[in-house]
């Protein structure tokens, strides 16, 4: 057992550093595409007020495009964060565990973010349906659908200030 912890340091590794600068960068990338998707559906509302059945169809297709970017690139954020983890194994407790425990967190925002994709898009359907069909189940479902949409906004970004809180405890850790 002690035959490890003379490998182990306080410092942070460079692979750790290395792959945190990806994740964010990579994080900074998916915030774009996010608040591209949102600008388009605001577009969607635009177009709806004016009735321009051309321009909703093609602004929802934009926001699926950028929904679909950024669900591809919460898989390269995944790995980032695979590699944050990896790189742990040489740093000692405290700091160890709060580099896991932001990890894992990260994990599980990014999860939630893939999930929140496909809400997303089904938000978008139900977008769809409620323009093309004005009848009130379709705008029940459009209700829903934006409920659900919310629900996982709130979640992930719980999950992204429980993460930076982790962050701010590993990097004050010595």
């Amino acid at each position: 057992m002690y035959l490890f912890s003379s490998f182990q340091t306080d410092a942070i590794p460079a692979d750790f550093t290395a792959a945190r600068e990806k994740a964010a960068a990579v994080s900074q990338n998916i915030i774009e595409l996010t608040n591209e998707t949102a600008k388009k559906i605001e577009l969607v509302n635009q177009a709806e007020v004016k009735g321009n059945a051309q321009e909703i169809m093609s602004f929802i297709n934009e926001a699926r495009v950028s929904n679909a970017t950024a669900y591809q690139k919460a898989f390269e954020l995944s790995g980032a964060l695979q590699q944050m983890a990896g790189s742990l194994t040489t740093v000692r407790n405290p700091r160890q565990q709060a580099g896991y425990e932001a990890v894992a967190l990260e994990l599980s925002l990014t999860s939630e973010f893939i999930s929140y994709t496909d809400t997303l898009n089904n938000f978008l359907n139900a977008l769809i349906n409620s323009f093309l069909e004005k009848n009130p189940s379709n705008q029940k479902v459009l209700e829903n659908a934006l409920k659900n949409v919310n629900d996982k906004i709130k979640l992930i970004n719980d999950l992204n200030k429980s993460f930076n809180g982790k962050m701010t405890i590993f990097d004050q850790t010595s």
